[in-house]
């Protein structure tokens, strides 16, 4: 087994892609089989590690270990990223929360719906659009 040594070892950006990919996957999986809730906890999942693969390209060091992606995206300064972007990033923001946990808002697992969860998706594929065409603009 391959130990490396967690102070020094930053995950590669094609890694978080690679994972955000599954991720991606999921949720349009999920999405079909009507598991609303979960698709958008995927969709969540999918954008933060596309986040993080921008901040291992735009900043120095390991993306913090958080989950808010408002933070995640505004502490990466070197990009300006679309409304549609920013738009995906609030939305979605709370639903690593909300769609694991009961009793955090919204507390009434029928608010995802059908309509509710599309267009959820719909911003997940626009900001991951977003984040690929982004990567693969600039090489470092």
């Amino acid at each position: 087994m391959n130990v490396q040594n967690k102070e020094t070892f930053i995950v590669p950006e094609a890694v978080w892609i690679a994972y955000a990919q599954k991720d991606m996957e999921a949720a349009r999986t999920l999405y079909r089989a009507g598991h609303y809730m979960a698709c958008a906890y995927h969709c969540h999942q999918a954008l933060e590690k596309a986040l993080k693969a921008l901040w291992t390209r735009y900043n120095d060091g390991e993306p913090p270990r958080i989950h808010n992606l408002r933070l995640l995206l505004t502490h990466i300064t070197a990009l300006s990223p679309p409304p549609r972007v920013v738009e995906a990033v609030l939305e979605l923001n709370p639903h690593y929360v909300t769609a694991r946990m009961p009793g955090w808002p919204p507390t009434d697992i029928h608010v995802y719906t059908y309509e509710y969860t599309r267009y959820l998706l719909q911003l997940t594929e626009d900001a991951w659009s977003w984040c690929l065409e982004t990567l693969n603009s600039k090489s470092n």
